[in-house]
């Protein structure tokens, strides 16, 4: 019997490309992130740059950047591994989450922005003190931010294993631990610098990438019409408007648990709404949200047609299910198009892990060295020891999320909804509600965040952790108290908690309070 804390199997049934021009893409894009990575370092020389870039960003690189951090390795790996399993289902995360651009940038873009101009913030922490004059708050902020960064970090990382496999050959687990290295390298050269004009670089591939995807996912399933005849053959559900999800109550609960996860929870996501705090000016905000939005529509057409053409034709014993479901992504684009549409798609995807892992590092790490000491009242004084510190830090999330790969199987789409989950809980209701409500108090904030981070740490991350232990029992024991059905995503439930909460305590509480003087016009936008 293995023991209970062995790593978990690395799948190595993904396809090497063995291909001349997708290892040049691939070598290509990460000479061009090494040498990014460099120039952000030759421009870093404070905090500020390193983790808001001095406020220095255009219209197009916001909303790309936007965009992009939210898709990064989720999209491709994590999409299509849902598409597949779930059916139709998954596609609400996709038809959604363009529409939480648009709320996010409507409640929090000219509020987050005007924050970095009236007090001196660099992190979502630094923003939510100020509006609550709180340490307590500020100090739970940066906890929940490091507890959701590894689980979205390691999210990158499972899809980054996958990518490095594809491109180069290497065993999975080399492609993890290599990865990860210089993951870390790249972080701590280039900071957030770096991270937006990657982020800019693979949203323009990406998107180009998507609509050749798109197509050949067609062809290869023989249309639309030939993919939901052998969908619908094998199980009726696969194509349902809620797809295989059981019975229909609890489909269309299911549909709009994912609904409110990923539109509503957008505006809690601390890598978008942080990228506010980045805009040049208030003027270039105004046409960020549709941009990003349909950008991310676009991209999105790879997880929806590479997900139901693989399944359909397995379902139609045209190919045989010799993959995992997380591997969909990767295995439809090495054996279905062409060497420079995958090299084109597989070196976009470096990219965006990449990138994404740098602003989650950055959070993560600035939660670590800024937020939490601050909270504590032993902040680092020297701003330059502040920058060394915080790039220390990142070395520390990396080894973690690592470490979460390596000892747990759980799906990188799963690891994906947690990480979304954790952050959306814990900062919609302090962030949206906090700087669009006067009412707010700092005691709801502390309520609902501990709220939302019970919630989500009993019912998601323990039962995990338990399992990987080798005590499925204790898992299934806490899980019983979970009374909605299994495919009822925990983040929903943590979210309408946290937002319960913070109404509730907030009205409770609001007469002791008063809203910063410098605030007032910020909040009545």
């Amino acid at each position: 019997m293995s023991s209970p804390l062995a790593p978990a199997p690395l799948q190595e049934g993904i396809p090497v490309a063995d291909d001349p021009v997708i290892l040049g893409f691939g070598a290509a894009y990460l000479l061009i992130v090494v040498l990014i990575g460099v120039w952000g370092w030759m421009r870093t020389e404070s905090t500020s740059d390193f983790l808001i870039t001095g406020k220095s960003i255009g219209t197009w690189v916001l909303a790309m950047t936007a965009f992009s951090v939210i898709q990064s390795g989720f999209g491709f790996v994590g999409g299509p591994e849902l598409v597949y399993a779930y059916g139709t289902t998954a596609l609400w995360i996709f038809f959604t989450a363009p529409l939480g651009f648009l709320l996010t940038w409507i409640v929090l873009a000219k509020r987050m922005r005007l924050l970095a101009d009236v007090r001196n913030v660099l992190t979502l922490a630094d923003g939510m003190y100020v509006r609550y004059e709180s340490d307590t708050v500020r100090g739970l902020t940066g906890l929940a931010v490091i507890v959701g960064v590894v689980a979205y970090l390691a999210t990158n990382l499972a899809a980054l294993q996958f990518v490095m496999r594809a491109i180069f050959g290497v065993p999975v687990i080399w492609g993890l631990l290599g990865g990860a290295l210089i993951l870390l390298l790249y972080s701590m050269l280039g900071g957030m610098i770096a991270g937006v004009w990657t982020d800019f670089l693979q949203a323009l591939t990406m998107i180009t990438g998507a609509v050749f995807v798109f197509a050949y996912a067609l062809s290869f399933g023989g249309g639309m019409e030939n993919i939901s005849r052998n969908l619908a053959s094998a199980d009726p559900n696969l194509i349902s408007p809620f797809g295989a999800m059981g019975g229909a109550t609890t489909a269309v609960l299911v549909g709009v648990a994912w609904w409110i996860l990923f539109s509503v929870g957008s505006a809690g996501q601390p890598h978008l709404i942080t990228k506010f705090y980045m805009s040049r000016d208030m003027t270039i905000l105004k046409w960020g949200a549709p941009i990003a939005a349909i950008s991310y529509a676009v991209s999105s057409l790879i997880a929806f047609s590479a997900g139901l053409s693989m399944r359909a034709m397995v379902e139609a014993g045209e190919i045989g299910e010799t993959f995992s479901a997380s591997e969909v992504g990767p295995v439809f684009v090495l054996e279905q198009t062409p060497s420079v549409v995958a090299g084109l798609i597989l070196a976009a995807l470096l990219a965006a892990i990449m990138s994404t892992s740098d602003s989650f590092l950055n959070i993560g790490a600035a939660a670590a060295s800024r937020d939490i000491p601050r909270a504590l009242g032993r902040p680092i004084e020297d701003d330059r020891t502040e920058l060394r510190v915080t790039q220390g830090a990142l070395a520390g999330l990396t080894i973690l999320s690592t470490g979460v790969v390596y000892f747990s199987d759980t799906l990188v789409g799963i690891l994906g909804t947690i990480g979304w989950g954790f952050f959306a809980a814990a900062f919609v209701p302090i962030a949206v509600f906090g700087l669009n409500w006067k009412g707010a108090t700092k005691e709801g904030a502390i309520v609902a965040v501990l709220g939302g981070l019970f919630v989500n740490i009993v019912f998601s991350a323990l039962p995990m952790a338990l399992e990987v232990a080798g005590l499925e029992g204790w898992a299934s024991t806490i899980m019983a108290f979970y009374v909605f059905p299994d495919v009822f995503p925990v983040g929903t439930v943590a979210l309408l908690v946290a937002i319960v909460l913070f109404v509730g305590v907030s009205l409770v509480t609001q007469t002791r309070h008063t809203v910063p003087s410098d605030l007032h016009a910020l909040i009545e936008r």
